[in-house]
């Protein structure tokens, strides 16, 4: 029996946990560390973890030596660095939450240091592991759209989730996060670089904060929402927490423990948070400054080229990809993939999946690291398991995108990134 300590208990990091005991028999979570006592309350019980093995700190976690196999890091990005080279120093295995810096020195050493104490590092480029995304892959790698000429891909944010997650929450501030194309794109950026195959050489990137900002502000709107009198704002808190929009009411749910570090919160208790935490602020009145639009524009070695959109202004959250060979051309729109062959026919690969990329990829993320923990992951699909080694190219696209982006667009090559 495999043992893993879980770091950061928040929604990523009970997810991760809640899928070990689904899928994951022969691996068990023994140990979990949260800054906040909350969590460690509501969460240690559901897997019979002793209050010993509760940590309030990564110091008095890391203090205790190696008490498990594996941990699994699921903190907040500036964080990740650290607590992951103090991990690999005990010789704890790894299963990382992207990204893992936005400073590609620390994303070498850390590659380096895992190399040295002989430990696996994984980072969770989860949408990889899909079937939707294996199947995209699957049609490159066996030739069937010939060579590919470019790939436009684009990831439609949702504007409640980018005013949760990007105006009002965690990864608003460059400064305590990371930038947003870093934060929630490098997922899309590693999927073009795994379709590619080939090394980026060039990049050039637009984008700015336009909306989320005071001067914005609709006239007479308030500083909270619980306070404001603007009507049908779409980004209202209390409407958004509260009264649940039907198509929306799964992710808001899910969101109520950010607001008010409960996983059982009352509308009560959301309320209160309305009131006095950053949930409740009015958008145009947030400490952001993360952009809300921006594009990257790519060049690769082998003469292809790609373009990525990040969009905060779209109705639903989904990923859409147009691929583009010699020989035909993929259509891919988060559920529905179509393979349209020149001079041939159309043929739907997948129809409609009951559950998009993102979430398939989690647990099969899960599941793959609990399988190479115990030995048993098949040889055959070792080739696209996200080691940190894979991952740095998707990062110093990043890197060089946010370069270029405020440089006035100016082409970076992502291999001279310092």
């Amino acid at each position: 029996m495999k043992t893993i300590s879980v770091i950061g208990l928040g929604n990523r990091g009970t997810e991760y946990m809640m899928f070990v005991k689904m899928f994951c028999k022969n691996v068990k979570i023994v140990a979990l560390c949260d800054t906040s006592e909350q969590a460690l309350t509501d969460i240690a019980p559901r897997y019979k973890i002793p209050r010993d093995k509760c940590f309030s700190s990564t110091n008095d976690f890391f203090a205790q030596g190696k008490i498990s196999d594996a941990v699994f890091i699921c903190t907040q990005d500036k964080t990740h660095y650290e607590i992951g080279r103090r991990a690999i120093e005990i010789g704890y295995h790894i299963l990382m939450e992207k990204p893992v810096s936005d400073n590609l020195t620390e994303c070498i050493e850390l590659m380096d240091l895992s190399k040295q104490h002989n430990v696996n590092m994984v980072v969770c480029h989860v949408l990889r592991y899909s079937n939707y995304y294996q199947k995209i892959k699957n049609c490159i790698r066996d030739g069937i759209l010939g060579d590919i000429v470019n790939i436009n891909h684009i990831e439609n944010v949702g504007y409640f989730h980018f005013a949760h997650s990007y105006v009002r929450g965690n990864w608003k501030s460059e400064k305590t996060a990371t930038p947003s194309l870093m934060a929630k794109c490098c997922h899309d950026l590693d999927l073009i670089q795994w379709f590619m195959g080939s090394e980026c050489t060039s990049v050039s990137s637009y984008g700015e904060l336009s909306i989320f900002k005071k001067q914005n502000a609709p006239a007479n709107a308030a500083e909270r929402c619980v306070d404001c009198k603007v009507e049908k704002c779409p980004y209202n808190a209390v409407n958004l927490y509260l009264k649940d929009p039907f198509w929306k009411a799964k992710f808001v749910k899910y969101m109520r423990r950010t607001l008010t570090g409960k996983t059982g919160a009352s509308k009560a208790d959301v309320l209160e948070a309305l009131k006095n935490g950053d949930y409740g602020k009015c958008v145009y009145h947030s400490e952001n400054d993360v952009c809300d639009h921006q594009i990257v524009a790519m060049q690769f070695a082998n003469g292809a080229t790609a373009t990525h959109t990040l969009n905060a202004f779209s109705n639903k959250m989904m990923r859409e990809s147009r691929i583009v060979g010699t020989k035909g051309e993929l259509i891919a729109t988060d559920k529905k993939l179509v393979l349209n062959i020149f001079g041939g026919r159309k043929r739907t690969l997948i129809a409609g999946s009951l559950i998009t990329g993102h979430i398939e990829g989690d647990y099969r993320t899960v599941i793959a690291f609990c399988k190479l923990l115990n030995g048993k992951l098949d040889e055959s699909l070792m080739q696209d398991v996200t080691f940190i080694s894979d991952t740095i190219a998707s990062h110093q696209i990043v890197m060089a995108a946010e370069k270029s982006r405020h440089n006035g667009g100016i082409p970076v090559d992502p291999q001279k990134i310092i």
